[in-house]
């Protein structure tokens, strides 16, 4: 009696179901009806918990849907009970949890997955890249002389490496802070290839570059930016702002501006700041420095809606008119990315 009642319950599928519910559902998610397709790959997961692409098709699903919390559930359950493939499973969880602002629990869980030097190299990257976000956004798990240890410094340098090729600027920025703070030399080729690659914002190559002087590096470098070309040797190179026409512009510039108008002395060498960041190590051309802090007085004052007469203005910093329009040229030329970081006050760079 027994056996016929199991007999009873017992569900006999179609052949070939659970491959067709998943086909469905896939069909229905590239139409971007993801209610339909969930319906299909929960129906099919109800048939085969084992089926790695209705279980997984169930979390594109959740996704597609915004259930993030409940796709992170699914995903984890995957991990555990080892349907799929496991790092490609990995990397969508991993990513849920960024987006789930879980850090720490991206922290610990790739770190462990890390330390057993198991993942493929086509992976690698991209795991140490999400850690090092992770930990950048994590209080509780910063980077420290404790991260150098001989068991974590692979890991560390591996992850900062990802890091300075992450394509999120602040996690780059971070990860070159956190190679400076940390000291780490044996990074050198790696700040010189930052500095190099010409897509990089220009004030994190500027910033990478006085790293390499601090360090002393002697061996020259090709710089390039917007078709001009300099040979420099980092460890002889002078800090930005500290060279004399520096220097000069910004006295020339508080001679005709600091008891008359601060507000506006302190929008120019603002102006001038992030302009030399941007274009170091680049020699200012014309050298007149003068003509320079009339032009960065002259851009300064148009964006704070303020009238002035280029004549008087030239004649109280005594230089000539084709100077001035010259360097007010090279302003131009990079305004808008200069008054974008003047006016962030350069939230994530600091010299």
């Amino acid at each position: 009696m027994k056996d016929k009642k199991q007999g009873e319950d017992k569900i006999i599928l179609f052949p070939g179901l659970v491959k067709r519910l998943v086909e469905e559902g896939m069909n229905e998610l590239k139409q971007k009806h993801a209610e339909k397709a969930y319906q299909l790959f929960a129906e099919a997961s109800s048939y085969d918990q084992g089926d790695p692409q209705a279980r997984f098709g169930t979390v594109l699903s959740l996704i597609e849907l915004n259930r993030q919390q409940e796709a992170v559930m699914e995903t984890e359950k995957l991990l555990n009970e080892g349907i799929g493939h496991y790092f490609e499973i990995l990397q969508v969880h991993v990513s849920l949890l960024v987006q789930l602002s879980r850090y720490d629990q991206v922290v610990h869980l790739l770190e462990a997955v890390l330390s057993e030097d198991k993942i493929p190299a086509k992976d690698a990257e991209t795991f140490y890249e999400l850690l090092h976000f992770s930990r950048q956004m994590s209080e509780s798990n910063e980077y420290s002389e404790a991260s150098l240890s001989k068991q974590n410094q692979e890991e560390t340098m591996l992850e900062l490496k990802a890091g300075l090729h992450a394509a999120n600027e602040p996690a780059k920025w971070n990860a070159l802070q956190t190679v400076r703070k940390l000291g780490l030399t044996d990074l050198t080729d790696e700040i010189r290839s930052f500095v190099l690659n010409k897509q990089t914002n220009p004030l994190m190559r500027t910033y990478a570059l006085q790293l390499l002087h601090e360090w002393g590096d002697r061996k020259p470098l090709r710089y390039e930016r917007d078709h001009q070309v300099v040979i420099v040797t980092p460890s002889e190179l002078e800090e930005p702002g500290e060279r004399q026409v520096d220097q000069a512009i910004r006295k020339a510039l508080e001679d005709q501006l600091e008891q008359e108008d601060p507000t506006l002395l302190h929008m120019a060498k603002q102006l001038h700041h992030t302009y030399l960041l941007m274009t170091y190590p680049f020699e200012l051309n014309p050298e007149n420095p003068k003509a320079w802090a009339c032009a960065f007085h002259l851009v300064a004052a148009e964006q704070l809606g303020l009238e002035t007469d280029e004549t008087t203005m030239m004649e109280c910093y005594e230089c000539e008119r084709f100077d001035v329009l010259s360097a007010s040229d090279e302003i131009e030329a990079l305004e808008q990315d200069i008054l974008l970081e003047a006016q962030n006050q350069n939230e994530w760079f600091h010299t």
